[in-house]
């Protein structure tokens, strides 16, 4: 069944229950008015009954009536109760009102007494409860609706009064003096103000009913169109202002739905390849992180070495400064040696020079002593060894010139030697300065590479914290992708079962 047939039956069923219910609610009113009237009647019939008791009482104490006619009458009568002396008792005045209302209105009367002198006054069970409790609750009236008996029942209270008490009164006051009342019945010796019985009322509650079904059958006459014009209108009202605004909104909400799904579904994928590359980055992560563990060991220890060669880079720049100190001093040393060798070289030429002058002169010695004859010939002799003496200096000063040559030779290369290396050492001295100061910005570079290193590594880290961050939320999304697109599902299925309820 859809939900606009459902709207309309259930408005179809609230207008009928209302028009029920209001039916009911009003034959309940009608009911109880149709009761308080037949009360109030009653009531009013007994109020006017105790009037006429009271006017007559009133008149029989004025004397208004001719008692010896009454008495006469009373005599020579058969039966008392078609006399004048019966008929103007007070309370039989009242009862006779109260029977023409009875008659009228279709009420039940009855006048039911304690030791009633008419048998058919004998209380019932029921009336006799209701004397009980109009005598001990000393109550101005007693009212029931009884459903068991299909009846309604007021009773108001007989009380005796003065004029009451010639009949019913002390039998020593009996104006026949046998304690009999003028009726000729026993006195009963009753006071006034006491309770011997009851005006009752009954009508039964059909007459009510009727009145109930009039009612009812008249309200039913323009509430039953009224209620079909309503639902008719309720109808209308209902498939144009909900069904059709209804079917519209899940049109809309059913294309909003499938949207819906397959974005849930574009994202559960997405959430997965995310998920997925983000754990991927995060063990990529993990990697890069351990690499650079281990660059920063190397470049730790790459600064440490650094420094160790900044270290030895100055040994050796002191080093070689002491290098070139050594050898300024063997180049002076090489120069010295060089000079003293050129002045050997001089002092040979020189002895050189004297043992060609020894060996001219010992030649002219042997001239002037092969001239000076035997006398010359030590002379000669002497000469002769002078001569071979200046030809071994001679041959010696050659062989130290060639020596002293050679050796002014070696110092003059030595010389050019020790200024190349001198040179040499200068460019050491150069480049181990240059080595220095590369080695300095190695060890600074080193160092800064070790602070970035330190720093990529704390990023690393940072990363792979938030990467693996990622990768649980990205988990997550994905699983909440899944739920939604679980939930999409379920509201598709619920906007079709909506659907089918719209109709």
């Amino acid at each position: 069944m859809t939900i606009g047939n459902k709207l309309i039956l259930s408005a179809l069923g609230a207008v009928l229950i209302t028009t029920l219910t209001g039916l009911i609610l009003q034959r309940s009113v009608i009911r109880k008015q149709g009761i308080e009237l037949n009360f109030a009647q009653m009531r009013a019939a007994v109020v006017e009954a105790e009037n006429v008791r009271e006017s007559m009482s009133q008149l029989r104490e004025a004397k208004a009536f001719d008692q010896g006619h009454i008495d006469a009458e009373l005599k020579s009568a058969s039966d008392f109760r078609k006399t004048a002396a019966y008929n103007t008792v007070p309370v039989v005045a009242a009862w006779r009102a109260i029977q023409r209302v009875a008659d009228q209105e279709n009420f039940e009367f009855r006048v039911p007494k304690v030791q009633p002198r008419n048998p058919k006054n004998q209380p019932t069970d029921k009336e006799r409860e209701i004397l009980n409790f109009l005598e001990s609750s000393n109550a101005a009236e007693f009212t029931e609706v009884s459903e068991q008996s299909n009846e309604l029942i007021y009773a108001r209270p007989i009380r005796l009064t003065r004029d009451c008490l010639i009949c019913h009164g002390n039998p020593a006051s009996s104006l026949a003096g046998n304690g009999r009342d003028p009726l000729g019945f026993p006195m009963e010796n009753w006071n006034a103000g006491e309770v011997h019985g009851a005006f009752i009322l009954k009508a039964k509650l059909d007459r009510v009913d009727k009145v109930v079904q009039a009612g009812m059958l008249q309200t039913m006459m323009w509430t039953i169109p009224l209620a079909i014009a309503i639902g008719l209108a309720f109808l209308w009202f209902c498939r144009r202002e909900v069904i059709s605004p209804l079917k519209a909104l899940i049109y809309n909400i059913q294309g909003a739905s499938q949207s819906t799904t397959l974005a849930s579904q574009e994202i559960s994928a997405a959430g997965c390849n995310l998920a997925s590359g983000a754990s991927e980055q995060a063990a990529s992560t993990q990697q890069t992180t351990a690499s650079l563990q281990d660059l920063a060991a190397v470049a730790l220890q790459s600064s440490t070495s650094a420094g160790r060669a900044r270290h030895l880079a100055s040994e050796a720049q002191a080093a070689a400064n002491n290098g070139v100190a050594d050898m300024d001093r063997a180049l002076a040393e090489l120069e010295a040696i060089e000079r003293s060798s050129r002045s050997v070289a001089n002092v040979i030429k020189q002895v050189d020079e004297i043992a060609f002058q020894t060996n001219l002169l010992s030649l002219n010695a042997s001239v002037e002593a092969a001239r000076a004859g035997e006398a010359g010939l030590g002379f000669a002799v002497v000469a002769d060894e002078v001569r071979r003496l200046a030809l071994r200096a001679a041959e010696a000063a050659k062989n130290t010139t060639e020596m002293i040559t050679r050796s002014i030779e070696d110092s003059r290369r030595g010389v050019e030697l020790s200024r190349k290396v001198r040179g040499s050492l200068d460019e050491i001295l150069a480049s181990g300065t240059n080595v220095n100061l590369a080695v300095d910005e190695i060890a600074l570079a080193a160092h800064r590479q070790q602070e970035g290193i330190s720093q990529i590594n704390s990023a690393m880290r940072e990363i792979a914290t938030v990467t693996q961050s990622m990768a649980a939320q990205a988990e997550e999304s994905s699983a909440s992708s899944t739920m939604l697109s679980s939930q999409a599902e379920t509201l598709d299925q619920a906007i079709e079962e909506l659907s089918v309820l719209v109709g």
